[in-house]
């Protein structure tokens, strides 16, 4: 896992989508969370999933303090395409995500970083409260 923070865009996997990210729309946000809801979810797909997942609560207004440039960019230009659905998509990535059959969970787990689990909760949360 080339990792070196456990914040949504501080891994290698995260990083190398928003590449996809950039050249589509809310489609590549859908299929990113639609992806990590079935079988058992590799970390890779596992860290588009998490990623996806912060994108879907900024374009509801509730963004990561430090989201970087390039998604802020996306987020504006094209945040009024996710909605309530693609938030519900998102709760169900981040349960998944976070669950027992995850190895991006079993990774962190073993690493021992509660604050990778504590960063999903309070994304959940954000994401949630968009629902409300």
């Amino acid at each position: 896992m080339g990792a070196w923070g456990f914040l949504p865009f501080e891994n290698d996997d995260a990083l190398d989508w928003l590449d996809e990210l950039e050249t589509g729309g809310a489609e590549v946000v859908r299929g990113a969370l639609t992806n990590a809801c079935t079988g058992y979810l590799e970390a890779p797909e596992g860290s588009v999933a998490v990623a996806a997942a912060e994108i879907t609560s900024a374009c509801q207004g509730s963004p990561l303090d430090d989201l970087p440039e390039n998604v802020a960019s996306w987020v504006t230009a094209h945040g009024a395409e996710l909605g309530p659905e693609d938030v519900e998509l998102a709760l169900q990535a981040i349960a998944r995500v976070t669950g027992d059959e995850s190895e991006l969970a079993e990774l962190w787990d073993d690493a021992d970083e509660p604050e990778w689990r504590e960063s999903l909760t309070e994304l959940s949360e954000r994401l949630q409260a968009a629902l409300r």
